[in-house]
């Protein structure tokens, strides 16, 4: 398992433009502008990495092999995320370049796993399993486990499946996480876990929607089902036998899932999810609808207000599905959060649908 992206190496940018500065022809991890800095101040220039470890991340112990020098490995252009890993290039506060560091002393028997895998795919998580600060999850086929500061290890059973990321980072597959999610319950209520899972579920089954145009899903319902099945008795298999009943394709937003599981609590009639509604401005698709009732609802994050093109789009939006004969129930996230806004939500939904 290579510790670095093809394709992905820094190039040499053009310093024709710093006067008087011989200039190496070669490639550098540095940019051409601190080299150039370093030569006319009279400071030594660092010696180059390897033109293959230009981006990505290596480790120590390979480190004389590849013509890298101990003062080299402390100097300030490498990070050091792990013990006897080095990276340049990578930003280690998001996940996928974290796992491109791991992989330096990971092999092929190891995998990306639970909330770490499915973070890898784009799956929205609980921010304590997002951020930056969280361990990572690796799982290893066979008796043993990895064991180091920074990475949770796991065994896994040798037939344990796993996939590649478009990314190309290798982890267990995305239904077996989502399996293996399930039991990181922590401090979470049930109820804040069920949430958590079934928004990964409507995640994996409907694939994300971007620039107005949706990407291919990452499993089907029917993946989800064999692998709990294969997960059998294991911690958080309640859970996931709940959240195959809740989840469902067509879910843009872990709030539109919120949303959802909040009517299903209050025992309020299921909505439909992708309805199409002609109007003036074409065939528009409401995030939750009512069509016997032409009641929709429409969740609107914090981008909806902050971002004053689509702010004017959606007033337009819902001005064409008043035009069209419908009401439109517009909700946020203290709809959500605050228990007496949802209390007047729940009670408008119902008279509304009565």
């Amino acid at each position: 398992m290579t510790g670095y992206a093809k394709g992905q190496y820094r190039t040499v940018r053009d310093a024709a433009t710093v006067p008087n500065c011989p200039l190496d022809a070669g490639l550098w991890t540095e940019s051409a502008e601190e080299r150039a800095d370093a030569e006319c101040s009279g400071m030594t220039a660092r010696t180059p990495l390897p033109y293959h470890l230009a981006k990505g991340s290596f480790a120590t112990a390979d480190a004389a092999a590849q013509g890298i020098s101990q003062s080299r490995l402390r100097a300030a252009d490498l990070d050091a995320p792990f013990r006897g890993v080095r990276t340049v290039g990578l930003d280690l506060d998001e996940l996928t370049d974290r796992c491109r560091a791991a992989e330096a002393f990971m092999d092929d028997r190891e995998a990306f796993s639970h909330s770490t895998a499915l973070g890898v795919w784009g799956a929205p998580l609980p921010s304590d399993l997002a951020g930056p600060e969280a361990a990572l999850h690796i799982g290893t086929r066979g008796s043993t486990r990895r064991r180091r500061d920074g990475i949770i290890g796991h065994r896994l059973a040798r037939s344990t499946p796993v996939a590649m990321t478009p990314d190309g980072i290798v982890t267990v597959a995305p239904a077996t996480a989502w399996c293996q999610f399930a039991s990181q319950q922590g401090d979470r209520s049930r109820r804040e876990m069920l949430l958590a899972v079934v928004c990964v579920a409507d995640f994996l089954i409907t694939g994300r929607r971007v620039r107005g145009r949706r990407e291919p899903r990452i499993c089907t319902p029917s993946h989800l089902r064999s692998a709990v099945l294969a997960h059998g008795a294991g911690r958080g298999a309640r859970i996931l036998s709940d959240a195959l009943t809740l989840m469902r394709s067509g879910v843009d937003s872990p709030k539109e899932t919120e949303l959802r599981l909040l009517l299903a609590e209050a025992n309020i009639a299921e909505a439909v999810i992708g309805h199409i509604v002609p109007t003036r401005l074409g065939s528009l698709e409401p995030d939750l609808a009512y069509p016997e009732r032409r009641v929709l609802i429409e969740y609107e994050g914090d981008q909806h207000r902050e971002d004053r093109r689509q702010w004017r789009g959606d007033f337009e939006r819902v001005r064409a599905f008043q035009q069209a004969g419908w009401t439109v129930i517009r909700v946020n996230s203290d709809d959500l959060s605050d228990e007496a806004r949802r209390a007047a939500l729940i009670a408008q939904i119902r008279a509304l649908l009565a």
